[in-house]
């Protein structure tokens, strides 16, 4: 799920993403971004080239090719009408009896992440397909990419969200999978009727995973949901505690109390009168910054922290680890702070200076923002608009998805751990709700709150049990706060084990089928290279190989999906 002040999941993406965080870029960024971390791709690449990430050159994706599903727009009302979903599909793996997978993912275009995991061999997804001989689906979430029952703008009729919904999402896929056939295997039954589907998905993807073995689980046999914050809220300020946490893991504890130092040292710069609050924005940022409320200003502050769920603390220039060790560090004698960090010693005052000269900052708000703050590219005109009103197709889908219905908010962590400005509230991050979809919101038809209670009501949130489900999270990953797996004091307490569930038998409410990758964050168990997220998979394999044989085809798809085509005992 992918992170951001306006898309407060806001993402995966990222999300998975998936897919980032606060004052990163969403949309077809969001994802690729995701992707070039799984991929081992420097992030100073990512960086410095801006809007390019280099995906492309290193797939083998020669004839991946986009196909296209017919599926109502209204689930419950045929009259409404129907669309074209897209979806990619390999048989390359493909050996008699094996199973169907489907790679969900999630809040973004899917393109770039069907050629990756269906074009090059070396892809977690690839893997699991040669492994079980299993043919790849890499399915695109309706209202991303080209899969539009709408046209998506900052000018869409409000109406036109109706059907985004979380509900209507979940469908999709058992509609399809139904009468799915392939013609080079037309003597197989390829249906979930004869044949066992299962999906994988990670962050937003990881919660439709689960969610599909819950909801429809005559369709999907088996799920692997990682990084799955199905528990949906207003509030997420825990965000930041596993922010903090990592930061203090590894070694950065000074880093944390001078950046609380310093953000409260701007804070009071901000409240004091409308010139000083110009003055600190202008230090920042320069001309033009000024013109930015107190929200917007500090959403752009928080952008040090988009890079962590993707990296940890590493990410090259725009890192967290990067700033804290330019932070921590006497800039005339080179000696790095002590444990209590320079603001105890050398005042609020001087961090926060010492933070505004950061580098990489400017050039960081700009790659998050696509802005030209302090006019660093000398080919276009000086703009310097922080946190503004989407304009990017996917981005506004999945703030819809937020602001309706999962929160989500990631507001300051108040207290002694805190890593934001005190101006990033819950109420702003409304506020940011409101600003997008004004029309929606004077007309009634969104909610002046996300409908969390009503959403973890309908799909059973983080108290869900489903069998044949494997959940996995990273220790420091800020999304595992709202999945099965989250330890924190408001979370259920449950018992993880390793152990493999009988197959089609769910665990006790208070034990659960996962694992927690030590010093990981966000889908970490998709990266090859990765040698906890190698353990993580194994036990996804091992169970797999302990479920399968246990699947009995049967006469007729058992889930009711509402307006799907029937098919008959005769067929």
């Amino acid at each position: 799920m992918r992170f951001s002040i306006l898309s407060s999941l806001a993402t995966l993406a990222a999300l998975s993403s998936s897919t980032l965080a606060v004052g990163l870029r969403q949309g077809n960024f969001r994802r690729d971004f995701q992707l070039s971390a799984e991929k081992g791709i420097e992030p100073d690449l990512v960086l410095h080239k801006g809007r390019h990430i280099p995906l492309s050159h290193v797939s083998e994706a020669t004839n991946v090719i986009a196909q296209y599903a017919e599926l109502p727009i209204d689930h419950g009302d045929d009259s409404v009408g129907t669309y074209k979903n897209r979806y990619w599909l390999s048989d390359k793996y493909y050996r008699d009896e094996g199973p169907v997978f489907v790679y969900d993912v999630g809040e973004s275009a899917a393109e770039n992440a069907a050629k990756e995991h269906l074009g090059n061999s070396s892809s977690f997804f690839a893997e699991m397909l040669s492994e079980f001989g299993g043919i790849g689906i890499v399915w695109e979430h309706r209202y991303y990419g080209d899969s539009l029952p709408f046209p998506v703008s900052a000018d869409s009729p409000p109406e036109h969200f109706a059907y985004l919904t979380t509900k209507q999402a979940l469908a999709d896929i058992p509609y399809f999978a139904q009468n799915f056939s392939l013609g080079a295997h037309a003597h197989v039954d390829l249906s979930p009727a004869g044949t066992p589907w299962v999906m994988v998905g990670g962050s937003y993807a990881g919660i439709r995973s689960a969610f599909s073995r819950d909801a429809y689980p005559d369709t999907i046999y088996a799920a692997f949901a990682s990084s799955a914050p199905v528990e949906a809220r207003v509030d997420m300020n825990f965000y930041f505690n596993q922010v903090y946490d990592g930061m203090v893991a590894n070694g950065y504890s000074n880093c944390t109390k001078d950046l609380k130092a310093a953000l409260e040292y701007i804070d009071d710069e901000l409240a004091k009168n409308s010139t000083a609050a110009a003055a600190i924005k202008q230090a920042f940022f320069g001309h033009g910054a000024e013109k930015n409320n107190n929200g917007d200003f500090t959403a752009a502050l928080a952008g040090i922290y988009g890079f962590f769920q993707a990296y940890g603390m590493g990410g090259g220039d725009g890192s967290l680890g990067s700033l804290c060790e330019y932070l921590e560090t006497d800039p005339t004698t080179g000696t790095p702070a002590g444990p209590r960090g320079f603001a105890p010693y050398r005042g609020r005052k001087y961090v926060a200076q010492r933070f505004m000269s950061w580098p990489t900052f400017t050039e960081l708000v700009n790659f998050n923002y696509d802005t030209n703050c302090g006019g660093l590219n000398e080919s276009l005109p000086l703009s310097c608009t922080l946190n503004p009103k989407a304009s990017d197709p996917d981005t506004i889908a999945w703030n819809w998805q937020f602001c309706t219905e999962w929160g989500f908010y990631q507001s300051n962590n108040f207290g002694p751990h805190s890593l934001l400005s005190r101006y990033q509230t819950l109420e702003y991050i409304q506020y940011t709700c409101n600003r997008q979809f004004p029309e929606a919101l004077k007309r009634g038809l969104m909610p002046k709150s996300p409908q969390t209670d009503a959403l973890n009501n309908q799909t059973g949130g983080w108290d869900i049990r489903p069998s044949n489900v494997y959940w996995s999270g990273g220790e420091f990953d800020p999304w595992r706060t709202l999945s099965p797996l989250a330890t924190q004091d408001n979370a259920p307490k449950v018992t993880f084990t390793t152990e493999i569930p009988k197959c089609g038998v769910k665990t006790a409410h208070d034990t659960l089928f996962g694992y927690i990758m030590p010093n990981a964050e966000h889908c970490f168990d998709f990266r090859t290279e990765f040698g906890p997220g190698r353990v993580s998979r194994a036990y996804f394999h091992k169970a797999l190989k302990e479920w399968l044989p246990c699947f009995q085809p049967r006469a007729a798809v058992g889930d009711v999906i509402p307006g799907a085509p029937e098919k008959s005992l005769e067929e």
